[in-house]
């Protein structure tokens, strides 16, 4: 979408995906991992979405966004989404050695379990502020309705 004339091939290739599959696991499918962190800590957990893992090599996978937002006073919210093309795709990846590794390497960095991961179906952690920056988190899997990409128009100025 913002790589303009180079990436017109990978938006065609999107927006086919989006009509491809309109039942059950076909349809593509957005995680989001909303993460409350403690303030001032959110910057240390988007460090580390900013290099690609292996999570980006994986059957199926589209694309992740971070987006940050100050919540209220004393918290942050990180939400990580990503976008696959099924959801089976997603679960193929929550359920490898690859995601078991990388978050056990992250728990073991903050000192212990924080709740529940993606491949345990979602759902909200419990809020532990003791143990490091991370107070709780909330997994979603949401089908993908719609996304509309920017067009070309020929929109003449009224004058």
């Amino acid at each position: 979408m913002m790589g303009g004339e180079q990436a017109v091939e990978v938006v065609n290739y999107l927006k086919s995906l989006l009509g491809s599959g309109e039942s059950g696991d076909q349809a593509m499918i957005v995680v989001e991992n909303r993460i409350e962190v403690k303030a001032g800590f959110a910057e240390a957990v988007m460090e580390r979405f900013k290099a690609p893992k292996s999570v980006h090599t994986f059957q199926g996978f589209v694309r992740m966004d971070v987006l940050h937002a100050a919540t209220s006073e004393g918290t942050e919210e990180v939400r990580v989404c990503t976008t696959w093309e099924k959801e089976e795709d997603f679960h193929a990846w929550a359920n490898s050695d690859s995601f078991r590794h990388a978050h056990a390497r992250r728990e073991a960095a903050q000192g212990g379990e924080h709740g529940r991961t993606h491949g345990e179906g979602g759902g909200e952690a419990p809020k532990d502020a003791a143990n490091g920056p991370i107070v709780g988190n909330k997994v979603t899997v949401y089908k993908l309705v719609a996304s509309h990409l920017p067009e070309k128009t020929t929109v003449q100025a009224e004058r």
